[in-house]
């Protein structure tokens, strides 16, 4: 839109009215930071305990035919002194990311599946893996936007974690059982790396 265009016909005008309201838009359409005031706060929780998250949230490319890119969190349990990692993997398809997602490995349009790894010190050394089991939809809105980088609102409500880990040599998943998840954010998906 032609803010300059627009003012200099409003002050032709003699209503001063309209010019002083169409000022105040342009003001506020001209901010810096246009985030949605429905604040959430960013956490998660893990078996009842309830986790700060203190970082942002970022993509990670994977470059092989039929696997889909991931949303990662790489978080520091700051009273356990661990790294957990969660990967949030929503199937897009062609569509923006805003949506919501139900949760299934089948890798259908708009399902989603979720790994968490605790403790994790390399590819092959952590706690536990999880794989999955059943939850509640994931929801990506878009908040807005802060110094012009998009800035989102992620919430997942309810999931049940199957945690264990996956034994190579007998080709099969060994489930230690679940634990129940929550998870909600709000701010920036940084660019891949």
């Amino acid at each position: 839109m032609d803010y300059y265009l627009l003012l200099k016909d409003l002050r032709a005008m003699s209503n001063l009215k309209y010019f002083c309201v169409l000022l105040t838009l342009f003001l506020v359409s001209c901010s810096e930071s246009e985030v949605d005031p429905t604040f959430v706060e960013s956490e998660y929780e893990l078996d009842g305990r309830l986790y700060p998250i203190d970082s942002n949230l970022f993509w990670k490319r994977i470059n092989e035919p039929g696997t889909e890119d991931q949303i990662r969190l790489v978080q520091t349990v700051e009273s356990d002194g661990e790294t957990d990692v969660i990967i949030l993997i929503p199937v897009l398809g062609n569509g923006a990311i805003e949506g919501s997602y139900i949760y299934s490995k089948t890798g259908d349009i708009r399902t989603y599946d979720i790994v968490y790894v605790r403790n994790i010190d390399n590819e092959e050394k952590y706690d536990w893996i999880t794989n999955g089991n059943q939850g509640d939809p994931l929801n990506i809105i878009r908040a807005g936007s802060e110094n012009g980088k998009p800035i989102y609102t992620i919430t997942l409500d309810d999931f049940d974690l199957n945690y264990g880990f996956y034994d190579f040599l007998g080709d099969k998943w060994i489930s230690n059982g679940t634990k129940k998840f929550r998870f909600q954010y709000q701010g920036p998906i940084d660019k891949a790396n």
